[in-house]
């Protein structure tokens, strides 16, 4: 990396350390733009990246094996394991996954490139055994082979709407079988028909097998009410229910206490009865035991299977518990010669159970057209507000308020008319005028002569859950910092645009907007007052156009502007649009006391002649808009065909440098580090070239930003390393026994999990011993995160290789963080040795840094040596080391080999 720094005749030294950590700061944001793309790579869009703000967590997995290669942060959030872990155990992502979902996790591996968008719901167990409900939108992404590729998961948390859908479909479970079993107790002649058919309609009505036990005088318990589908289960049950047997758990519990008794999880429960493994064959993992009867007398227990595990929550059982009184009452009835005690028995227990009901009742009139109420139960007035004599007599459409536009009002409305069943969910007010969600259930209520005198409903508040979809309708089309629409809401808008601009032959502008220096103000101030910013230019770009226009955020400091009806050039009316949001941005902010200015860099594309969708007209804005920073930035630039040839010809280029390493186009130049004292070739300086078979020996800085951006820096650099090693190893067996060698190491690299590991291998690998291997660190990565990097230095260090801190003096290094790295040597960038000889600031800062390293006890090396006077002066000052055109440009290794052994002769004829 070479970095040059001008300075004219009699600046002062502040001033040239001002220069210094300005252009730090530019490294630094530029440095950080890159690792951020780099983390995630091709394989992680704009799209997901506005998605890390939210709740949402996003996976990439590889196929067909499932290593995890990217985690969002939002995953230890969920899963209570950090991404690391996930990076480390190619196994732990699916054994999060609950036992019972980890087939559909297998199948989608396998499925996804034939089928490359699903859907799917999992529950995760996590560390602490509490399980969660993810659904996921899965996504394939094929490699460029085309035969392989990645799955993107982005998941959502739906565990609190998993629970309210799971209480809301039992309770409308347990209130069909109520509704349904009036059929049976109207309709049944004897006993043993009525606790058959209500068996029957339990079972229908989504319950796995329902059976009764009548107690006999004995105490045995006679089944009744069975399926001869599962007359094996009540085989295995014979003997226990006979008089004088143990009977079960949850059945001698419920006699016991004369209360429901629930097995919830019947795969819990270890004991070797032959009625358990039968249950579990059968599909049986819930149970509900009720006992039927009173205070006085237990005449029997109605028992309830589900097939899923933890079936019968709270409201369940107490609508079963009504279900079960309801069915005494009935046998008592057949039982009772009399019939009119279990008559008004089973009034009393209907009012009881409607008026315990968490549900709201309503009874009401069936006369058109008011269908006055005639009965409320208490959760009604709990729900509305309003009590019982407040709403009796009246038509419950007043709980419509003035909201008369709803679409399932009208099937509310035609079952009324046609004295039917009738199902809807319904915007009611309360009376104090706030709004609930009502799910209604209406069912005719008729007489002996078949005549529909009356309508009865349930009601439900679904007021939570109704919240909770429109917080994920919202989250899901909005920025959850600014409010602005997210790139799914821009790509539906943006398609009306252009359909609408279609038709009516006008233009559409689409402006893709990226705020300048704001790394800036996050590396100074952090990220919330980075977010203060972002609020205030997302407000500031709507105040800049229409209310028509669209001002959308993809994620981090990019915006996008949708603007219709304009014209289809750089003289159309838009013009003044652009200059009047470049205006807006640069005005000066105000966030924690500090005053900061930022300028924004714009690119457009426009409809139809750049593009004919939301897609193509996006990716072409984007291309200008990194034209525009090319250009220097605060300035806006239209699409133009020829931006995107060098598009593509960095595509190309991006393409080629992949296939590089295994076409063995790579190769190593040395430059030689020469002892200022002795003369002596004490290292080298392994330097990467790239052999290209058409543009010849391409020199690193023209792809090496290239490979850091897209991720080849990584097996690139571990090719560096594995052939210098081993080179120096060669050099080291032909007599050179003491020749150090020095690799450079990204700032990618050097944030590798895996860097340890893949460098002490490399050093078993070639057999060269650690000390002669010099890991050449840059000093603004090293200064990127300190006290991680610390680490990672000290880990380095603990390998006994030797450490370097490269380009020093461009950065901005602290001297209390200096002491604190366990480095050996400081490289001197070259932008100050070039005018050493004629610039007495560059002299003075050379010297500085010279007495500063050997105060700190590190060698010092001199780059970019040219000139016998830079030399001799860096001779003067004391610097230790230095390399340079001035005594050999790097070299391929057949001449560093004829050098290293002139060299030797040299060194024996003296």
């Amino acid at each position: 990396m070479e970095r040059i720094i001008r300075k004219e005749p009699g600046t002062n030294l502040n001033f040239l350390q001002g220069c210094v950590y300005a252009f730090a700061s530019l490294l630094k944001k530029s440095w950080r733009r890159y690792t951020v793309r780099k983390h995630a790579g091709y394989l992680v869009d704009p799209a997901t990246e506005s998605l890390l703000a939210t709740d949402k967590i996003v996976w990439v997995l590889r196929i067909p094996d499932g290593q995890v290669i990217y985690a969002s942060k939002t995953v230890e959030a969920l899963y209570g394991s950090s991404p690391e872990r996930f990076y480390a155990n190619s196994r732990l992502w699916l054994e999060n996954i609950a036992p019972a979902d980890r087939e559909q996790a297998r199948d989608l591996l396998h499925s996804i490139q034939h089928e490359p968008q699903q859907t799917l719901r999992l529950r995760i167990n996590r560390p602490d055994g509490s399980p969660r409900w993810i659904e996921y939108q899965a996504r394939f992404i094929p490699d460029s082979d085309e035969h392989s590729g990645h799955i993107k998961l982005i998941g959502t948390d739906i565990t609190t709407r998993h629970h309210l859908e799971i209480a809301l479909a039992r309770s409308n479970r347990a209130l069909r079988a109520i509704h349904d079993c009036e059929d049976v107790i109207s309709e049944a002649t004897d006993e043993n028909a009525l606790l058959q058919g209500i068996c029957d309609v339990v079972t229908a009505t989504g319950y796995r097998m329902a059976w009764v036990g009548l107690m006999a005088a004995d105490g045995a318990i006679i089944p009744v009410g069975l399926t001869q589908e599962h007359q094996g289960y009540l085989d295995a049950l014979k003997v226990p229910l006979q008089a004088g047997g143990v009977g079960t758990r949850a059945i001698n519990t419920a006699l016991q206490t004369r209360r429901p008794a629930v097995a919830n999880y019947f795969a819990n429960d270890m004991s070797p009865t032959p009625w358990r493994e039968e249950a579990m064959r059968r599909g049986f993992y819930s149970k509900l035991v009720l006992p039927m009867g009173d205070d006085q007398e237990i005449i029997g227990v109605f028992n309830v299977y589900a097939s899923e595990p933890d079936a019968f929550d709270a409201q369940e059982v107490a609508l079963l518990v009504s279900l079960a009184q309801r069915v005494t009452v009935e046998i008592r009835a057949h039982r009772d010669r009399n019939g009119r005690q279990a008559a008004e028995a089973a009034l009393r227990l209907r009012e009881r159970a409607i008026e315990c009901s968490a549900n709201a009742v309503i009874i009401s009139s069936a006369q058109a057209p008011d269908f006055a109420i005639e009965y409320v139960n208490p959760a009604f007035e709990r729900i509305t507000g309003y009590t019982a004599a407040e709403a009796i007599g009246r038509s419950s459409s007043f709980l419509l308020g003035n909201d008369h536009d709803q679409a399932d009002l009208y099937e509310i409305r035609a079952a009324l008319s046609e004295k039917r069943e009738g199902k809807g969910v319904l915007r009611n007010y309360r009376k104090d005028g706030s709004l609930f969600w009502n799910d209604l259930y209406i069912a005719p209520v008729k007489d002996d002569q078949g005549k529909t005198t009356h309508f009865v409903a349930a009601m439900s508040d679904i007021t939570p859950m109704k919240q909770y979809e429109t917080t994920l309708h919202r989250m899901a089309s909005h920025d959850v910092l600014t409010g602005l629409p997210n790139r799914a809401l821009l790509q539906d808008r943006l398609e009306n645009a252009i359909a609408y601009s279609s038709r009516n032959g006008h233009a559409v502008w689409v402006v893709l907007v990226d705020l300048d220096r704001f790394k800036f103000v996050n590396d100074t101030m952090g990220h919330q007052a980075g977010d203060v910013l972002l609020k205030i230019i997302s407000d500031r770009l709507q105040a800049s156009v229409r209310e028509s226009d669209t001002v959308a955020r993809l994620g981090g400091d990019e915006f996008v502007l949708v603007l219709p009806e304009c014209g289809d050039g750089p003289s159309g009316y838009s013009s003044d649009v652009i200059q009047r949001i470049m205006e807006a941005v640069v005005k000066p902010l105000t966030i924690q006391g500090s005053e900061f200015f930022l300028s924004c860099s714009m690119g457009i594309a426009v409809y139809p002649n750049d593009g004919a969708d939301p897609t193509t007209l996006l990716a072409h804005a984007d291309v200008a808009m990194y034209r525009s920073k090319e250009l220097g930035r605060n300035n806006f630039q239209f699409y133009t065909a020829a931006m995107n040839d060098q598009a593509l010809a960095r595509l190309r280029i991006e393409g080629e440098l992949r296939h590089a390493v295994e076409l063995n186009e790579l190769v190593l130049h040395y430059q030689p580090q020469v002892d200022l004292h002795t003369g002596a070739i004490v290292g080298l300086e392994a330097l990467v070239r790239w052999n290209h078979p058409i543009l010849g020996m391409v020199q690193p800085g023209s792809f090496i930003s290239l490979a850091e951006e897209t991720g080849l820096i990584i097996p690139i650099g571990a090719w560096v390393l594995q052939t210098a090693c081993r080179q120096a190893r060669a050099w080291q067996d032909m007599g050179c026994t003491q020749l150090r060698i020095a690799v450079n190491l990204s700032a990618r690299q050097f944030t590798q999990a895996s860097l340890l590991a893949s460098i002490q291998q490399t050093l078993q690998e070639t057999g060269l011993e650690a000390h002669f291997l010099e890991i050449e660190l840059t000093e603004s990565s090293v200064m990127a995160d300190i006290e991680r990097n610390i680490m990672t230095l000290r880990d380095l260090k603990s390998l006994g290789v030797q450490l370097s801190v490269d380009d020093f003096g461009t950065g901005h290094s602290s001297l209390a963080y200096l002491k604190r790295f366990p480095i050996d040597t400081l490289k001197i960038d070259r932008s100050f040795v070039r005018d050493i000889a004629i610039n007495q600031d560059d002299a003075s800062i050379v010297s500085s840094i010279i007495s500063l390293a050997h105060n700190l006890k590190l060698n010092v090396i001199a780059e970019g040596v040219e000139t016998a006077s830079q030399m001799e002066i860096l001779r003067h000052q004391g610097c230790d080391e230095m390399q340079g055109y001035y005594f050999c440009k790097p070299l391929p290794s057949d001449q560093i080999e004829t050098l290293l052994l002139n060299e030797r002769s040299a060194a024996l004829v003296d």
